[in-house]
């Protein structure tokens, strides 16, 4: 979600399997991104560019789009590549493979692709940008025989550097970073990635781990400069299982989105996750809407603060 409150993600179609990039804008019908297959947009900046991948016959093609046809992005001619994130400078991060499988960390900016590695795995992944091009990612590595994924780093302008590691907590996947370089996302121990997960805010070189007191697993996925998280909180006794958090007070304090009567009153079956936040606490993610004779589908929500 941009700072205007518009919003990337995806449509369905009645047909399975079908679906579309689409840019959403408050108040009225969302907009396709005509794309050759099937694929998702995941980040849009204040010039309403989006970016995300489609599905090309067996491989995903990362793109970017502010025009129709949306511009595929170049490859390292391995296979597979998406982008996931855009700043308002128009650069672009996401990955590519240089193999089938071995995926590298990299930068779109203008018609330049720069290959900025595996920062030292078998793998790596660039997740999110901010404005001065600080980069957050992470490299997938073997440790005692089982693959982890360890956060990386990358302040503009300095040599990129792995996330500490807590005790008991193999793998760090960065999801978000804003405008100061504070982190969003999640950790989990390296054989418990369904119910071991933790949201984490890193800022001023430490950590704040945000779980919950049920001990229900955790994760952030978008933060703003106020340091408010979104994302979920893992319930496997729900249906569905996830249900869409906010924390704020830097991480201190969790607050529920879901079953709020506001919520339900508007027909809501439940909010599932909170994908993004801007500067004006804006919330955007996905819920289960619900339908006559018992059924839902699943759509996009947005949550505007009262004033």
């Amino acid at each position: 979600m941009n700072a205007n409150g518009k919003a990337a993600g995806r449509v369905g179609f009645d047909i399975d399997g079908i679906y579309r990039p689409a840019l959403f804008i408050p108040g009225q019908a969302p907009r396709l991104i005509h794309t050759g297959g099937p694929g998702e947009a995941t980040g849009i900046n204040a010039r309403v560019e989006v970016v995300g991948w489609y599905r090309e016959g067996s491989v995903t093609q990362a793109f970017h789009w502010r025009h129709e046809p949306p511009r595929p992005l170049p490859s390292l001619g391995g296979g597979h590549s998406e982008a996931t994130g855009i700043n308002n400078r128009s650069e672009i991060v996401g990955f590519s493979e240089a193999a089938p499988g071995a995926a590298h960390a990299v930068l779109w900016w203008g018609e330049k692709l720069i290959d900025l590695g595996t920062w030292g795995g078998y793998g790596a992944r660039a997740t999110a940008i901010n404005e001065r091009g600080d980069i957050v990612g992470f490299r997938e590595v073997v440790v005692d025989g089982v693959g982890v994924r360890q956060g990386v780093r990358w302040i503009c302008g300095k040599a990129p550097r792995l996330m500490p590691r807590l005790p008991g907590y193999e793998s760090v996947v960065p999801t978000a970073v804003n405008e100061h370089g504070d982190v969003a996302g999640y950790m989990y121990p390296a054989l418990d990635f369904l119910f071991g997960r933790v949201a984490f805010i890193y800022a001023d070189n430490r950590y704040t781990l945000m779980p919950l007191s049920s001990n229900q697993p955790t994760a952030g996925l978008g933060i703003n400069n106020r340091r408010e998280v979104v994302g979920f909180k893992f319930d496997q006794g729900a249906d569905p299982r996830n249900r869409a958090l906010m924390w704020f007070n830097a991480g201190k304090t969790a607050f529920s989105l879901d079953g709020r009567p506001e919520v339900l009153a508007a027909g809501w079956k439940a909010l599932e996750q909170g994908n993004a936040i801007n500067e004006g606490s804006v919330i955007v993610g996905t819920g289960f809407f619900g339908l006559p004779n018992g059924r839902h589908s699943i759509e996009a929500f947005m949550l505007i603060p009262r004033k």
